[in-house]
């Protein structure tokens, strides 16, 4: 195994086995997991799910390699009615969850979110419309969501195994590339060595340690591990992007807010909970959306 840098924190790996189309990728994510449960105050059951959604749409992120930002939704009819984590390729993580409902004693995706489904949105760069990709909530897991994705979609077998604690994330995923391989229970075997992972392990050891644990026995399965791509917290809010939205509600409603709170309006950042504050000065009325362009139920 070819060693790349040490073990850092919030990083993904990717690796490859020589000589055979497999290849996977490995993320760990410390202080920016830690930055989200500091900034939104989220149950013990709805932060591990949305700690397992951050860790696949870091992978995700990685796999797709674009020039933007890749958007991953869970919507659903459940007590969580809406998880939403966005990656952009400067590696800037950010996350939210809505919850409606009661989700005292409820675990996993099911109980949580009900029924729905998952919508896998790119907007790269050079994109003159987002591509936009949407899988039912069929599948009792993100994990399981995921690996139907790429075998039903990419046609490419893939394994997902994800862990969470409230000191990190972590994600380990195994692929399946096209081209041919001289024995065709050796992808089989990767996954089935991978499935004795331990979350611990998952969640503490190096990415080489890790793979190190896995393989070591088996001379066939030498991975090659790349240098390593940091990820971080990064909310791209601004008090431009809230005012906006309050021009959205049209002038009439918004000279009933104000009215109502004592002279002054305020939008919280669903990501990071920052709030900005407005007042009757701050705003151009004349930006305000015409009353007949406001939605129905506005």
């Amino acid at each position: 195994m070819i060693n790349s840098k040490d073990k850092t924190v919030d990083h993904l790996d990717r690796f490859i086995f020589d000589q055979l189309p497999i290849r996977g990728e490995r993320v760990l994510l410390e202080h920016t997991w830690r930055e989200h449960l500091l900034r939104r105050n989220y149950p013990e059951n709805v932060a591990k799910l949305l700690g397992e959604l951050i860790a696949t749409t870091a992978l995700l992120g990685a796999t797709i390699k674009i020039e933007g930002r890749l958007t991953v939704q869970i919507q659903g009819n459940g007590p969580v009615s809406l998880l939403v984590v966005q990656v952009n390729h400067l590696h800037g993580l950010r996350a939210t969850a809505k919850i409606d409902g009661d989700v005292t004693g409820l675990e996993g995706l099911k109980d949580l979110c009900g029924e729905g489904h998952v919508v896998i949105t790119i907007d790269a760069n050079h994109f003159k419309q987002p591509y936009q990709g949407i899988i039912s909530l069929s599948e009792g897991s993100i994990a399981k969501v995921i690996e139907h994705y790429f075998e039903s979609s990419e046609q490419l077998p893939t394994r997902l195994f994800l862990a969470t604690s409230d000191q990190a994330v972590a994600g380990l995923l195994i692929q399946r590339l096209p081209g041919e391989i001289h024995d065709e229970d050796l992808f089989n075997r990767a996954i089935l060595l991978a499935e004795t992972a331990t979350p611990e392990e998952l969640l503490t050891l190096s990415t080489n340690e890790l793979l190190y644990r896995l393989y070591e026995t088996d001379e066939t399965l030498r991975a090659r591990v790349f240098e390593p791509e940091s990820f971080h917290f990064e909310c791209n809010c601004s008090k431009e992007r809230s005012l906006s939205m309050l021009y959205h509600l049209g002038a009439t409603e918004l000279h009933e807010l104000l009215d109502e709170q004592d002279g002054t309006v305020y939008v919280d950042c669903e990501f990071c909970g920052k709030r900005y504050l407005f007042s009757e000065p701050d705003i151009d009325f004349d930006l305000c959306a015409p009353e007949e362009e406001k939605p129905l139920d506005a």
